[in-house]
């Protein structure tokens, strides 16, 4: 079997991905999820009209593992949504894929997710992507250049919510967030699983659960997941998760129950930012607490439209709103827990080295706007 050529064999496949036929058939895709399990991986992808496709796995450049014809699974007519999950494949090993229509060629790659005792991860953080898809595609291309030059970011990247514009209207999914024009953002999704939680432009979530339907916990949007040595719950905060609310219980229960040594939250509204949307004080009165309780380093948030960080009883609260929505004008002085804060087009950067993390926020250009280090 012939061995992959890193480098040479992601460049080839990203530009496979347009190489036929432009998107003329593909109307959404391909992109990845996760699951839960570290031996498999989710690919999706919607046509704009019914036919069957071919997918084929392998790791190699012949896609040898494994092949499976789909047939369109949306619930609701002339939605030509195709998905399968590829399962069996060993930790933390790299696979390519082909998804084959009549008249074109799609690929990709991705990675399984390492082993559980492994210590060392990288993975990508930012969000509000919507309104403007130019911006959001050279912030696209900056991470995929992260990953290109460096494997070990071919991990998952974290959305913080507000993908697009208008939730409930599929118009805006098509034009901001799956556009094939906008080669770097389908190169991203097409070669990175995608995690993101519900933003309030998702509006009711209905297309957002389309799209992404992420493994959820009963009654929400909410759920988490295990990856190397970190632990990540990504909060609903559009049904109630107050005291005695059934999702507050499950996060308590999350958290009490992981035993992995670094911990995040994915959600939407910041409870400490810098201005422009209020901090939210449910973060504050029912997250935090559960934060402080359970180790929780790093809480990441976007619908501010900048970059901020904040330090709350040892807890970090970080600000990632910057991937391409109209940005606001940070308030260094908002509050005293903020350290750092700036009107930038951004993507963040983790980075954990057993028991230490370091952090980084980017512009595309690859100026760095702030950066620290957490020791445990």
């Amino acid at each position: 079997m012939k061995a992959l050529n890193r480098l040479s064999l992601i460049s080839a496949l990203c530009l496979a991905v347009f190489s036929l036929g432009c998107g003329k058939g593909m109307r959404k895709g391909p992109y990845l999820i996760p699951t839960r399990d570290a031996t498999a991986i989710s690919v999706h992808w919607q046509l704009r009209q019914t036919e069957t496709c071919l997918l084929e796995w392998g790791d190699d450049e012949g896609h040898s593992m494994g092949s499976v014809h789909t047939v369109e699974n949306g619930k609701a007519l002339n939605q030509h949504q195709h998905a399968y999950t590829i399962t069996g494949l060993p930790p933390a090993s790299e696979y390519t894929y082909r998804v084959t229509t009549k008249t074109e060629e799609y690929a990709g790659t991705f990675r399984t997710a390492p082993d559980s005792a492994v210590r060392n991860l990288k993975f990508i953080v930012y969000g509000d992507t919507r309104s403007h898809p130019d911006i959001h595609d050279r912030v696209a291309q900056a991470i995929v250049a992260a990953f290109r030059n460096d494997a070990a970011f071919q991990t998952f990247v974290l959305g913080t919510g507000d993908l697009v514009s208008v939730g409930d209207l599929e118009a805006t999914w098509d034009i901001e967030f799956f556009d094939p024009k906008y080669e770097n953002i389908r190169t991203m999704l097409a070669n990175v699983p995608f995690v993101s939680c519900m933003g309030n432009h998702e509006d009711s979530g209905k297309l957002y659960e389309k799209y992404f339907p992420y493994p959820l916990e009963q009654g929400g949007r909410y759920w988490s997941f295990d990856y190397g040595p970190a632990h990540v719950v990504v909060v609903d905060q559009y049904v109630d998760y107050s005291n005695g609310s059934e999702e507050l219980a499950w996060i308590h229960d999350d958290l009490d129950t992981t035993q992995k040594p670094w911990k995040f939250i994915l959600l939407h509204q910041p409870g400490w930012s810098a201005g422009s949307h209020p901090n939210d004080k449910n973060v504050q009165d029912y997250i935090q607490p559960l934060c402080e309780a359970y180790g929780v380093d790093m809480v990441f948030a976007g619908h501010n439209h900048y970059y901020a960080r904040a330090l709350v009883n040892g807890v970090y609260h970080i600000t990632t709103g910057g991937g391409g929505a109209p940005l606001y004008a940070p308030d260094p002085n908002y509050t005293p827990e903020v350290m750092a804060a700036s009107a930038s087009h951004h993507f963040c950067k983790v980075d954990i080295e057993g028991d230490v993390l370091h952090f980084s926020a980017v512009k595309p250009d690859g100026t760095e706007i702030d950066a620290f280090t957490i020791s445990k």
